[in-house]
């Protein structure tokens, strides 16, 4: 971890989770990279980057795969809305293909509140890898999915909805 870590988050955790990720970049996922190398998603100043938004929803689909029976390859897609921290629009994160995850939280009887920090980064495999704080209180809650990517899109309260990840064109 880079900037997790609660000495992560200087300039030099910054700094050191660029360089990781152009020293990684041939094996990025398309939107991972380029979420991850903007200049604006890990911004607090930017509305579209989640720094302080809040959960507005949640949803997981089970779909059949290619290939086999649909009982033995089955894949699972999740895509989150979070209200942005200016309370300007709303962010949706999707992850096409997910391969684990984990939801470790706190008491939720008062929501997720805010996302802190998160992470992303690739594990043994090459996967994606996104990490994810949530903070409240002085409490922490940590998300972890592992995924073969994520898109984002931003749609603001009076405008159209912003595909901001790039979306990888399939060869012939």
């Amino acid at each position: 971890m880079f900037i997790l870590q609660s000495d992560g988050r200087t300039l030099e955790g910054f700094t050191a989770y660029r360089e990781y990720v152009e020293t990684n970049a041939d094996r990025f996922p398309v939107g991972a990279l380029h979420l991850a190398q903007t200049d604006w998603y890990y911004a607090s100043y930017d509305p579209r980057g989640p720094h302080d938004s809040r959960l507005e929803s949640m949803s997981m689909t089970e779909r059949t795969g290619p290939g086999k029976p649909h009982w033995h390859n089955r894949l699972v897609s999740l895509e989150l809305t979070l209200r942005g921290a200016y309370d300007d629009g709303y962010i949706k994160l999707r992850y096409p293909t997910v391969h684990s995850y984990t939801l470790d939280g706190f008491a939720a009887g008062t929501g997720h509140s805010d996302w802190r920090y998160d992470e992303l980064r690739l594990n043994e495999a090459g996967h994606l890898v996104h990490e994810i704080e949530w903070w409240f209180m002085n409490a922490t809650a940590r998300w972890l999915i592992t995924a073969d990517d994520i898109e984002l899109s931003w749609q603001p309260d009076e405008g159209e909805l912003e595909s901001i990840t790039p979306h990888q064109v399939p060869q012939a």
